[in-house]
């Protein structure tokens, strides 16, 4: 298993950085506009609590919904992974507009609105991919596998799970700081 979350520690990283260079190269009307978007959607005052922990909420779970069926076949094994890879590369998207054109607010922007809640929400989506691949890979659904292995990694999904809704909640929290 370990060497299955540094393998997708390293994919996570990958699409990261595939995602700041993306931003990167974006022509400059293309970068200024959508970065306008992006710092006018943190500046949304309109959204409660409530709505904010929600919305983050359905965002985190439909990716891992969407990850789930490769528990059901080998051939889905990769879902993981890409899904991973997109989270990964969004994130690194948005960092890299913001720090491109937010000019003297990209770190107040940044450290309230962007690091706070992936700091609980990034390593459970590293290791809810990695547990789900494994699952995937070695049908630990099965009955061959011992009882208290799987045990353990659906005990490891909930302990994620928990992490994602304190990253939800972490960003509700923060969102209204930030007003």
């Amino acid at each position: 298993m370990k060497k299955i979350l540094f393998i997708f520690a390293f994919i996570f990283l990958f699409g990261l950085f595939a995602g700041l260079f993306f931003s990167a190269g974006l022509s400059s009307e293309n970068n200024s506009y959508l970065s306008s978007l992006l710092i006018s959607g943190f500046y949304s005052s309109t959204p409660g609590f409530v709505k904010v922990f929600f919305s983050a909420f359905a965002a985190n779970l439909l990716l891992v919904i969407i990850m789930l069926p490769a528990v059901l076949h080998k051939l889905l094994s990769p879902l993981p992974a890409v899904i991973l890879w997109y989270k990964s590369f969004s994130t690194g998207f948005c960092s890299g507009l913001l720090y491109l054109n937010a000019g003297d607010k990209a770190f107040y922007i940044s450290a309230l609105r962007i690091l706070p809640q992936n700091l609980f929400i990034i390593p459970a989506f590293i290791v809810i991919s990695a547990v789900l691949f494994s699952f995937s890979v070695s049908y630990m659904i099965k009955k061959s596998r011992p009882n208290q292995e799987r045990k353990s990694l659906l005990y490891l999904l909930c302990i994620c799970m928990g992490a994602i809704i304190a990253g939800c909640l972490t960003e509700a929290v923060f969102h209204l700081i930030a007003l």
